[in-house]
């Protein structure tokens, strides 16, 4: 009996795993520096176990026309999502004065559709270092496809560039949990055909 309470315990708990991470499969950007590219925020260029490099070659930044900056990141499908993981813009060409650059505030919003997005998240990022860097993670939850970033300043460039190096999202794991609810029904089954046996 004891058994089968355990084994009906673990098929009503969901499994916690750590959130499977996105690559999107796209990214617009409300504007691109033309020695950058966005595609660097999604190619993975300049991460190396976690962290990301100071390499300009590998990060994104807008150009100098002062609007507040904006990113919207195409996962592929609608997707149920945990967190963000940002890492900052990281270029340092001498004497720290490029790494302001790098966005500060920032807001989330998520959207099925691509057309109405709602609020999922805000908040600031740490100034980079030109050391490598790993992400910066912010929660989320929610259902998307489309993930937005609007970065409303950067650290203080006074030309009014705004960057960033990569960006990936968490997503829940469906996958760990109808595992656990399967072999939770596979114990019940195991416990009720000894049950069986041992009555008989």
């Amino acid at each position: 009996m004891r058994l089968m309470f355990t084994a009906l315990l673990l098929a009503a708990t969901p499994a916690v795993a750590a959130p499977a991470v996105i690559q999107p499969a796209a990214v617009a950007a409300s504007s691109t520096f033309w020695t950058y590219n966005a595609q660097n925020l999604i190619n993975g260029s300049g991460l190396s176990g976690g962290l990301h490099d100071g390499n300009y070659n590998n990060h994104w930044m807008t150009e100098t026309t002062g609007e507040p900056a904006w990113l919207v990141f195409d996962l592929g499908k609608v997707t149920r999502l945990a967190d963000i993981r940002i890492w900052t813009y990281n270029v340092d060409f001498g004497m720290g004065y490029s790494l302001v650059r790098g966005a500060k505030d920032f807001t989330v919003s998520l959207s099925t559709d691509g057309v109405t997005f709602a609020p999922a998240t805000q908040g600031t990022l740490a100034k980079g270092t030109g050391l490598p860097l790993p992400a910066q993670v912010y929660a989320l939850s929610g259902d998307a496809r489309y993930v937005r970033l609007d970065l409303l300043n950067n650290h203080g460039d006074q030309w009014q560039w705004t960057g960033l190096g990569e960006v990936r999202i968490g997503a829940v794991p469906e996958a760990a949990t109808w595992a656990m609810m399967i072999m939770g029904f596979g114990l019940v089954g195991t416990a009720m055909r000894r049950r069986r046996q041992m009555a008989a």
